[in-house]
């Protein structure tokens, strides 16, 4: 099977300017995604889409492929992970006459992903009952939607409709459940021609520990990633 793993990676950043690129303990952030998904003997090649031209000299600086420029109508806020993966599918085909089995997609603003988590995943795509692999958390105690409210006219009422929250008084009572985490998504490029979403019908999932699923968004959680390596906690 040919494995190709697509970094997706817009100039543009609100909350955090620059943040792709941005030094993150003297390496940029970008580079640690590639260099993890480079590390994997599985990987055919490490493919990065984006809309600029710094992002584009960088990548290719650590090792990845630039093909080409995406256009700037898919990197506007609104466009989906879709019309991303879309856009190299068809691209590689028109213009190298390549095709590849699986597409995993690495989201460069969680740099603590390990190639063992990418192999993982990979191994399990090879089951063929899976459409697409994802990775998860466990959303445990506070963070699950059982001890969640919404608000509707200005009272709170349970998250999850209907749900009696005095039976479950212990975390321990609390069901398992997870959250998409964005660290490692696999998806075969069949399902992603069939289907209108990325992902189909019989999604597998890898679980991954908490502080490894850290999605950089904002100064806060780029200066907490910094302590982490810099204290050796990670």
């Amino acid at each position: 099977m040919k494995n190709i793993a697509l970094i997706p990676a817009r100039g543009e950043s609100k909350r955090l300017p620059g943040k792709n690129i941005k030094k993150l303990n003297g390496k940029p952030l970008i580079a640690y995604s590639i260099e993890t998904c480079l590390a994997s003997r599985n990987i055919s090649r490490v493919i990065v889409s984006t809309d600029d031209e710094n992002i584009a000299r960088v990548a290719k600086e650590y090792g990845a492929e630039v093909p080409f420029i995406r256009p700037k109508y898919l990197a506007k806020d609104k466009v989906g992970d879709r019309e991303v993966m879309l856009h190299l599918t068809d691209w590689l085909k028109k213009n190298e006459n390549y095709t590849f089995d699986n597409l995993i997609y690495i989201r460069p603003t969680t740099p603590f992903k390990s190639t063992q988590m990418i192999e993982e995943a990979l191994k399990q795509i090879e089951d063929k009952k899976y459409s697409a692999i994802r990775s998860v958390t466990k959303s445990e105690g506070v963070f699950h939607p059982y001890w969640m409210y919404k608000q509707k006219n200005g009272f709170l009422n349970t998250f999850v409709d209907d749900l009696k929250v005095e039976k479950f008084y212990q975390s321990q009572l609390l069901p398992e459940c997870f959250r998409l985490n964005g660290v490692v998504d696999i998806t075969r490029v069949n399902t992603l021609k069939k289907y209108q979403n990325i992902y189909g019908n019989a999604i597998g999932y890898i679980e991954i520990d908490e502080e490894r699923a850290i999605d950089i968004d904002t100064e806060f959680e780029f200066m907490l990633c910094e302590f982490m390596i810099e204290k050796e906690l990670i």
